[in-house]
């Protein structure tokens, strides 16, 4: 599962809330948590600064 979606659970927090910070719409946030859209180093930066977690953290290298 998506680490992304899964700290979000973890945090108690809505996707739509959660997108809102983002400055992105909660469909895109879904397809990025749901592995159908490779999101941007930007976004990736937002959302671990959100998160409060490293980009690493959030977004593992896959081999």
């Amino acid at each position: 599962m998506n680490r992304l979606k899964v700290k979000r659970w973890e945090l108690g927090v809505k996707q739509y809330e959660l997108a809102g910070k983002l400055h992105c719409s909660a469909p895109y946030l879904s397809m990025v948590e749901n592995g159908r859209v490779e999101p941007t180093e930007e976004f990736k930066q937002r959302a671990a600064n959100i998160l409060k977690l490293s980009v690493f953290e959030l977004f593992p290298e896959e081999k």
